[in-house]
């Protein structure tokens, strides 16, 4: 049994593991680390993301790391091709980058894994033996920034359910510029009645005047 894994026995076959980077000192590097363990056992890898994708399929391994940044063909199409053929495979994203959206990009297209490549030989095995296990893992240096982007989203979709597509019409025009009068005219409503428009829009976002509700909405992503 392998020291500091409790989860690990002898008993249990490796994990088969295959590697998509086009970094040939990455790939050897973590191929090398990962042999040396007891646990998993590296069947394959390639520097070149079409090849990647077909060795993948046709030798099945339990978890695929891939590099998220290639020339050609990106780490996500790798991840999504990976995923459409319905060969068994899990993937988990290996990556520099700790951008939040990349790790929402990487989950969507249905890595069940973002690990960056400073995590420690230990850290890389236990996200590997969790894949393998059909759990998810989300390195601890990424889940704060991605919890972060989640509740903006949150905000943003909650903000645009609040503003009824007649409000969401209104801060349009009110970002081009026009008055009250206008907006009016463009909808064929009274000028009454698109001041109690605007007036609730401005409540609802937390405006205090035109420019501010132009600016959360830009911000919110509420009008482009």
């Amino acid at each position: 049994m392998e020291p500091g894994y409790p989860w690990y026995s002898a008993a249990m076959a490796k994990i088969r593991v295959y590697l998509i980077d086009d970094h040939h000192v990455v790939r050897q590097a973590v191929a090398s680390m990962l042999a040396a363990t007891e646990t998993v056992e590296v069947i394959g890898h390639s520097g070149d993301p079409g090849i990647g994708i077909s060795e993948v399929k046709a030798l099945k391994p339990t978890v695929a790391l891939v590099d998220l940044k290639m020339p050609g063909l990106s780490g996500l199409s790798v991840i999504s091709e990976i995923v459409k053929a319905r060969v068994g495979v899990r993937v988990a994203a290996f990556t520099m980058y700790d951008n939040p959206a990349y790790v929402w990009e990487a989950i969507n297209a249905g890595a069940s894994c973002y690990l960056l490549k400073t995590a420690t030989k230990d850290e890389l095995i236990r996200a590997i033996s969790a894949v393998a296990s059909d759990r998810g893992y989300l390195q601890a240096e990424v889940t704060m920034p991605l919890l972060k982007r989640l509740a903006h989203e949150a905000r943003i979709s909650d903000a645009k359910r609040s503003l009824t597509s007649r409000e969401v019409r209104i801060v349009e025009y009110l970002a081009d510029g026009l008055a009250n009068k206008e907006i009016a005219n463009r909808l064929s409503l009274s000028e009454e009645t698109i001041k109690s428009h605007v007036s609730n829009v401005y409540e609802k976002l937390g405006a205090s005047d035109r420019a501010h509700a132009v600016a959360i909405a830009l911000r919110q992503r509420i009008i482009e």
